[in-house]
C-alpha cells in the first residue's frame, strides 16, 4: 500500500517536473495525512527503483542527505 501511494505521488510530480526530491514527496504525503517512517520511505524508493519505474540518486542539501528522484528512461 505505502509503495503503491508513494508511487503515485512520485508519477504525478514527475509529470511536472523532471526531477523531484525526497523532501518533496514527504511534504506531499504529510499534507495528505500519511505518515511513513524514514525506513518505509527508504524501503519504497528503493523497490520503485529495482521495479525500473524511478532512479534515485543521494545528494546532500544544506547539510542533510536527500534523494532526487528522476523518471526512469
Amino acid at each position: 500500500m505505502i509503495i503503491t501511494t508513494i508511487g503515485n505521488i512520485i508519477e504525478m510530480l514527475l509529470r511536472r517536473q523532471d526531477s523531484v526530491t525526497s523532501e518533496d514527496v514527504k511534504m506531499l504525503l504529510k499534507r495528505a495525512n500519511i505518515q511513513v517512517s524514514d525506513s518505509e520511505f527508504i524501503k519504497a524508493l528503493m523497490t520503485l527503483e529495482i521495479y525500473k519505474k524511478i532512479h534515485v540518486k543521494k545528494i546532500k542539501r544544506e547539510g542533510k542527505e536527500v534523494f532526487q528522484i528522476t523518471k526512469r528512461r
